[in-house]
């Protein structure tokens, strides 16, 4: 990476897992809370970013998880669609924002366990969630110019500590930590890369029970053979033909 200047970055929805890690990569970057800036409100975000005129920005900020999304969706399609269209649509109206980077996640694929998914393979969402972050990335793919280049990070990670008494071994993502996700998206901003799509993601698959692990996490391993419940996927797997991988160990998970 050319280790471009960046200039003021304004990154939304930094209270969960990944905005934490932001802090750590993007020091000096622009935390707006609810009050400050709502995304569900048009007018308050472009307020806020008028300004702070912001030089990027990285929009975070998301209702995630497929029962909560399920069991709410009138609130889902505020936020991740609606929240999203506010957020670019103010920040290609400015006149500073050159940069644009959305968060996207992995869940917006099928997930058939024998095949890869690249950023040229075709979304097809099962549930309310991934149909919103679709939606959303479809809209910020319509603001981007020459005014203002726009990215999709698509990536796989979870929060630390594990959240479940165990962990499959039999189940494998190309998993990321939220720190390696941080420093993929510092990565998109500094390169000056015209590429709308990217998948950041590890070099290697890894089971949910190794990555727990890896961690930090007292967990058990368990196997699908143990489990009763839904159908659940084998492989997750996210792969890239148009960026580097990261190794699990480059993610530098911590607090």
């Amino acid at each position: 990476m050319n280790g471009q200047n960046l200039g003021k970055v304004l990154i939304t929805g930094w209270t969960g897992r990944l905005g934490k890690a932001c802090k750590h990569v993007f020091p000096d970057a622009v935390y707006p809370n609810r009050q400050q800036m709502d995304v569900r409100d048009a007018e308050s975000v472009k307020r806020f970013i008028q300004e702070t005129r912001p030089d990027a920005v990285i929009h975070l900020a998301a209702m995630a998880g497929i029962p909560l999304c399920e069991n709410d969706k009138a609130n889902a399609w505020a936020t991740n669609v609606e929240g999203t269209r506010n957020v670019v649509s103010a920040s290609r109206d400015s006149e500073s924002v050159k940069k644009f980077v959305y968060l996207q996640t992995a869940c917006i694929f099928a997930w058939n366990d024998d095949e890869e998914y690249f950023e040229d393979s075709l979304p097809e969402p099962k549930h309310y969630y991934g149909l919103t972050k679709l939606v959303a990335e479809e809209i910020v793919k319509s603001y981007g110019g020459e005014k203002m280049r726009t990215h999709i990070a698509r990536t796989n990670f979870t929060t630390m500590p594990w959240e479940y008494p165990k962990a499959f071994t039999d189940r494998f993502w190309t998993y990321l930590f939220a720190q390696g996700v941080a420093k993929g998206i510092r990565d998109i901003l500094e390169s000056g890369t015209e590429e709308r799509i990217i998948h950041l993601c590890g070099d290697r698959k890894i089971s949910m029970y190794e990555y727990a692990v890896a961690g930090g996490s007292k967990v058990e391993p368990m196997t699908l053979a143990d489990y009763k419940g839904p159908p659940l996927t084998k492989n997750m797997s996210l792969s890239t033909k148009v960026w580097r991988k990261y190794g699990l160990e480059d993610s530098n998970y911590s607090d």
